[in-house]
């Protein structure tokens, strides 16, 4: 299964451990495909640097193992889905290009649109009770 995990699910599963380490760790296993962009990529640098402070060095570190169990899909364009937040954009357009069955969120505008071009909007708990049952 295809799936975009957006950068909250990242940060919480670096920061946090817990469900979000899971589905990182189903990811890890090749269990799943996890799928990101350039833009998520860059999303993940940009939080993880200037919100939580965290050394050049070890940002590298982190991008190094996302990339080395997900896949890079480059949007070719938008999604015609209006979004109030235009970093919530940046995840759907993702998964559409990466040809994602679902996204892994804790953002609650996307979990508000629910599925999107036939992809599921999903929390992490709601994902882990579908994937692993």
């Amino acid at each position: 299964m295809r799936v975009v995990l957006d950068t909250n699910v990242l940060v919480s599963a670096l920061f946090w451990g817990g469900q979000p380490r899971r589905v990182v760790d189903l990811a890890i296993a090749g269990r799943l495909q996890a799928v990101t962009s350039p833009e998520l990529l860059a999303e993940l640098e940009q939080v993880l640097a200037e919100g939580f402070a965290v050394p050049q060095d070890r940002v590298e570190l982190v991008l190094r193992d996302v990339l080395s169990y997900a896949e890079v899909a480059v949007p070719l364009e938008e999604v015609d889905i209006p979004v109030r937040d235009r970093d919530d954009a940046k995840v759907l357009a993702a998964a559409r290009a990466g040809r994602a069955a679902c996204i892994v969120t804790g953002d609650r505008d996307l979990l508000e649109i629910g599925e999107v071009h036939g992809i599921a909007i999903l929390t992490v708990r709601e994902f882990l009770s579908s994937f692993v049952g």
